[in-house]
């Protein structure tokens, strides 16, 4: 039975929370054993050292375990013995889905430092931001992307190695840079074994947030083990480890530099023996070929990749003839579409839901089929293992069953805090561990959770998170704009879409048509005015200065 600790205690005048009413996993106590990153993930490397780890889809170029493993260890060394580099030092991966990703992440941490993931399709103004923000001292990147990440690290003022991937062999390298090939010529048989302490950060990655600029998340060795052991239990793995008569087949669509992409496929699938295929950048084409030539076992994806196989019509049977589970994550999915799916499916697939975050490091929650009551349509699943949640008043009062409240949650997943922003950290997380989700929602009496609502305002475009915040400070560096507030609104194809209500400045002859341009000259696509701009007359705001942006929707 769920266990529920249901006692009315008052708390410390301090705390955020007054009463108890915590609800606990069905697992409420697991072990998380003092081992690194590396010793967690290569601890049955010779149950499957010699099956498939890594392909690419595009290009069928693959990797072994023991492969894996010996180029992690020649990468390690290199890194460790770079006279530019020194302990606990940043370096920064952007780079698209491709197998060299588990070599560098991997390799990167092994040899004491700490990886940060950056979105490749970021503009140089934003992945120079990002570089600073992580005081990053090296780059990995592609010989096809080498041109904007250079643009940024002259943008941020960084002179920093930068270490390349040639997309093809015959492309000639710019003189100042590294080859990756060259890092991996030496054949080490000795590890490095460092020492380390569990609380020792090891990735940076970046959380939208409502206000401002994306903020660095900053997580630890013990994050990142606590949260694959917990997906890695019985009741809450949707891979089934390998053995000598099964391996898992699971694409990577979800981007690595997102803790579903990095944490949820490409460290649980190699923890678990799966055999991991890259897509390096997305194309119905070569999706579909994907699940068909390889034979799909297990998917992860955003709704908009459900919303695909539900409704194009080049989608056929065949393509999803060996799937057997099916995860949704990065954003809701309606109970319709998940009773559609099963329909297309003939109900032989389990559809599962789970929820996120990257201060969470990934998931505190999961739908199960093991489990009585681990699936309801709508829901986002029970508390995966060890972790536990409240529900909270706008006055910080715990809910019980049934009432809606913001979502805040307390495991050994939830992150360090936010990297080199002590105020933000303050905000967010407690003394006593606990992190404020900004989401609302409710558990049931099954201790189910369901989420119904987003406090933050995050616009959700295809799967992405999209602070409007972000675009609200990039907007008012405009010299003809006085005020500006941003809201995601409905969109047929992409879900939501940003849409700006602009205060132009007095005099101003600034057209709409001239902020989509300068907006979308300097972001990525998905952060785009697709839903427009209006000119407003004033923001409406509260007497605290917060946007009433409920107002805004009825404007």
């Amino acid at each position: 039975m769920i266990f529920m600790l249901r006692n009315l205690v008052k708390l410390c005048p301090k705390s955020w929370f007054i009463l108890n009413k915590n609800v606990h996993s069905v697992i409420p106590n697991l072990v998380i054993p003092t081992i690194s990153l590396e010793e967690c993930i290569w601890k049955n490397i010779e149950k499957w050292h010699s099956r498939t780890a890594l392909i690419c889809a595009e290009t069928n170029r693959r990797y072994t375990y023991l492969e894996v493993y010996n180029k992690t260890n020649s990468l390690a060394h290199f890194l460790y013995n770079f006279d530019k580099l020194n302990k606990s030092d940043t370096i920064a991966s952007i780079l698209p889905n491709l197998p060299e990703n588990a070599i560098i992440y991997l390799g990167a941490i092994e040899a004491g430092f700490k990886i940060s993931c950056i979105n490749p399709s970021l503009t140089p103004d934003e992945m120079g931001r990002q570089l600073i923000q992580a005081d990053t001292k090296m780059v990995f990147t592609t010989s096809e992307a080498y041109k904007n990440v250079f643009h940024a690290t002259q943008l941020s003022k960084l002179q920093i190695p930068i270490i390349v991937l040639k997309v093809k062999e015959e492309t000639q390298l710019p003189n100042e840079t590294i080859d990756f090939n060259d890092t991996l010529r030496h054949v080490h048989k000795v590890r490095l074994n460092l020492r380390k302490n569990h609380e020792d950060t090891i990735m940076i990655l970046f959380s939208s947030g409502t206000t401002g600029y994306p903020k660095a998340v900053e997580i630890t060795n013990k994050n990142v083990v606590s949260n694959l052991l917990q997906l890695s239990t019985l009741d809450f793995n949707a891979f089934v480890p390998a053995d000598e008569f099964h391996q898992e087949v699971v694409p990577i669509v979800a981007p690595m530099y997102h803790v579903l992409g990095i944490m949820v496929l490409l460290l649980k699938g190699l923890l678990n023996g799966c055999k991991l295929v890259t897509i390096p950048k997305f194309t119905l084409k070569l999706f579909l070929n994907t699940l068909e030539q390889h034979k799909a076992s297990v998917l992860y994806g955003a709704p908009p990749i459900i919303h695909l196989l539900l409704s194009n019509e080049h989608v056929k049977q065949s393509h999803l003839a060996s799937l057997k589970t099916i995860v949704s994550g990065a954003a809701p999915l309606k109970a319709v579409d998940v009773t559609k799916l099963l329909d297309k499916l003939n109900g032989r697939v389990n559809v599962l839901q789970g929820y996120g975050l990257t201060e969470i490091t990934a998931v505190s929650h999961l739908q199960t089929p093991s489990i009585e009551n681990g699936i309801k349509p709508g829901g986002i699943g029970l508390l995966v293992p060890g972790t536990e949640a409240k529900i909270l008043s706008p006055d910080g009062e715990e809910l019980g069953a049934n009432k809606t409240g913001e979502l805040i949650l307390r495991g050994p997943q939830v992150v360090k805090g936010y990297y080199n922003n002590e105020q933000a950290t303050k905000e967010s997380f407690s003394s006593d561990g606990w992190f404020k989700t900004g989401d609302l929602g409710h558990y049931d009496e099954d201790d189910h959770f369901f989420i119904t609502d987003r406090i933050k305002d995050l616009i959700k475009v295809k799967g992405y998170q999209v602070a409007p915040g972000e675009l609200e400070e990039l907007m008012r560096h405009h010299p003809d704009i006085a005020d500006v507030a941003v809201i995601g609104v409905s969109h047929d194809k992409f879900g939501e879409v940003p849409k700006a209500f602009v205060v132009p400045k007095h005099d101003s002859k600034i057209t709409s048509t001239d902020i989509q341009e300068y907006v979308n000259n300097r972001v990525v696509n998905y952060k785009r005015l697709v839903g427009g701009v209006v000119f407003i007359e004033s923001v409406p705001k509260s007497p605290a200065g917060k946007i009433l942006k409920k107002e805004l929707k009825h404007l």
